[in-house]
């Protein structure tokens, strides 16, 4: 049975093709699974890792990789794809779904910050009219300087999943004192090899 609410500074990870189809790590409360990315590819493991996750009582959310830049249009699109493969595969209704808003892999956020805010609110409104609670993830440079935080974080509350890591490679658990500080963080991912998983945390 899975969880649907984890205590603060509970640890998680986020998984995708690169990892595990069995998502059980020391530690985790909550695993946020990468759905698909733009409206043309899915996680061919999504659906066992969702199984997995849920299986060991996991708060079990998703994710889609952003390739819609500035675009509402296209966000719109990528978030309800997203949102559709969510509810096949078992997403819980009322969990968490991301717009994940990276530079790279097809996604720019080099373009104006107006736009840029415009195309992430779209993705979430989407997301939040499915029934799921939205989230944007980005690294904290991206959060403070390609996107206003302010605004989405009025439309949505909590909802910033900022990545910051204090150093490079394996940390076993987060120092808070290195915590990114904005407003509105949901959460915070520390390291990209949590507890040596080669797993983000």
């Amino acid at each position: 049975m899975s969880s649907s609410i984890v205590s603060k500074k509970s640890y998680g990870v986020d998984v995708a093709s690169f990892q595990k189809e069995n998502v059980s790590y020391t530690g985790a409360k909550f695993a946020i699974v990468k759905l698909t990315q733009g409206t043309g590819y899915i996680n061919p493991k999504a659906k066992a890792q969702i199984k997995s996750a849920k299986a060991h009582g996991l708060l079990t959310m998703g994710y889609f990789y952003a390739n819609h830049s500035g675009s509402v249009t296209r966000a719109r699109a990528e978030a309800k794809y997203a949102v559709e493969k969510a509810k096949a595969y078992g997403v819980p209704a009322g969990s968490y779904i991301a717009d994940d808003w990276e530079q790279g892999s097809g996604n720019d956020v080099n373009g104006a910050v107006g736009s840029n805010t415009d195309a992430v609110i779209a993705a979430m409104q989407v997301i939040k009219e499915a029934g799921y609670k939205p989230l944007v993830y980005a690294g904290a440079y991206v959060l403070r300087n390609r996107l206003n935080t302010a605004r989405i974080v009025k439309s949505f509350g909590t909802c910033l999943w900022v990545a910051s890591y204090k150093v490079m490679g394996r940390q076993d658990s987060a120092d808070f004192n290195y915590f990114p500080s904005m407003d509105g963080v949901a959460i915070w991912q520390f390291t990209d090899n949590y507890k040596g998983y080669n797993v983000d945390g």
